[in-house]
């Protein structure tokens, strides 16, 4: 529902659209150079999932590839989840701050690339979540690797959203043939309608 001319409000959830004046103040001093420039939509189709099949409270998410962190903040207000959020350009952060700022949530953050996390930062994660993080094709290897690496190391539940991208596929496909993953069909209804997917391994 909107909230304002350049704010919305869907899953419990407020956020600021890229032509609120706030964004467009950081937009000015501080570009994004791989991507982080909206809202994308396969957050919502994560949280559209995430209503219907709710996290246990209090757990630990790593948001990957975060963005704006709209998945990972959404995690920290629907399911009090010690949130930490991740991403490969730190331009992103300022803005996932000020959609924290208007929901009066705090979240952790972290400059990784794929390759970078950590493995006793997916160790501990009780849930990796991402979104829109496989639209390119050699990007596909990195995120297979990675979601390896999320098994290997034991974290309990893997969840990824995509509107359905080539590469993203084909990571789906090679994860449900490694890791018995699934892939979930998703509709997600905000000011307009999102169609995807949702990648999920269950790894207890």
């Amino acid at each position: 529902m909107p909230t304002s001319s350049h704010q919305r409000e869907h899953y419990g959830l407020r956020y600021m659209m890229a032509s609120a004046p706030a964004m467009r103040r950081l937009k000015r001093g501080n570009n994004s150079r791989l991507h982080g420039s909206k809202n994308w939509g396969a957050a919502f189709l994560l949280m559209e999932y995430l209503s219907q099949h709710p996290l246990p409270p209090n757990r630990s998410v790593l948001d990957v590839g975060c963005g704006w962190g709209l998945a990972g903040l959404y995690c920290r207000k629907r399911f009090h989840s010690a949130v930490t959020a991740s991403d490969a350009d730190p331009a992103v952060f300022p803005y996932l701050q000020a959609q924290a700022d208007i929901n009066d949530l705090t979240i952790d953050t972290e400059v990784w690339r794929f390759a970078d996390v950590p493995d006793d930062a997916l160790a501990a994660a009780d849930t990796l979540i991402a979104s829109d993080i496989c639209f390119w094709d050699d990007m596909a290897e990195e995120v297979y690797q990675l979601i390896a690496r999320a098994v290997e190391a034991g974290c309990g539940r893997i969840l990824i959203a995509d509107p359905g991208r080539p590469p993203f596929l084909a990571v789906a496909e090679a994860c449900i043939e490694d890791f018995y993953a699934e892939l979930v069909p998703v509709k997600a209804h905000t000011s307009r309608p999102h169609r995807g997917y949702v990648l999920r391994i269950e790894n207890a």
